[in-house]
C-alpha cells in the first residue's frame, strides 16, 4: 500500500525553518527554504523575516542581506519588522555603518523608526559609546 503524505503548507515550512535555525541546523533551514520554490510555495514576508533573522543570528550577514533584498523581487515587500530584523542583525555584529544605512533606507521608504527600532539602537553598547564620545567631543569644542 502506498503511503499518502500531506503536502506541507507555508506555515508548517516557516515553523520548521525557524526550529531548524534554533537547533543550529543552518544548512537544513536553507535547504528547506530553497525547497519552498520547488514545491510551488511562495514565501511571504513572514517567511523571509524568519530566514533573515536566523541567518543574522548565525553571523551570516551577507546571506541575510541577500535574502532581505530578494523580498521585493519575489512579489512581496519588506515591512517595518523586516527592517528591524536586519538592523538588529547588523547591530549585534557591530556593523554600525550598515545598520545606519538600513535605518536611512527604512525611513526613506516611508517607515518610521518605531519603539522597537529605537530600542535596538539604544541597547547597542557600541553605538551608545560612539554617541557619547561624539557628545563629549562636541562639549569640548563648545568650551573652547
Amino acid at each position: 500500500m502506498q503511503k499518502k503524505l500531506l503536502k506541507p503548507n507555508l506555515i508548517v515550512c516557516r515553523t520548521l525553518i525557524d526550529g531548524l535555525f534554533k537547533a543550529g541546523k543552518v544548512k537544513d533551514a536553507k535547504e528547506l527554504f530553497s525547497r519552498l520554490f520547488i514545491e510551488g510555495l511562495q514565501p511571504n514576508v513572514f517567511t523571509y523575516n524568519i530566514m533573515v533573522k536566523g541567518l543574522c543570528k548565525e553571523g551570516l550577514l551577507d546571506e541575510a542581506l541577500k535574502v532581505f533584498r530578494k523580498i521585493e523581487g519575489n512579489g512581496c515587500s519588506p515591512d517595518h519588522c523586516s527592517y528591524n530584523v536586519i538592523i538588529q542583525g547588523y547591530l549585534r555584529h557591530n556593523d554600525l555603518s550598515m545598520a545606519t544605512e538600513l535605518i536611512d533606507e527604512m525611513v526613506g521608504k516611508g517607515f518610521s523608526a518605531d519603539a522597537t527600532t529605537m530600542e535596538l539602537v539604544v541597547n547597542n553598547d557600541l553605538l551608545v559609546k560612539k554617541l557619547l564620545s561624539c557628545s563629549k567631543s562636541s562639549q569640548g569644542v563648545k568650551m573652547k
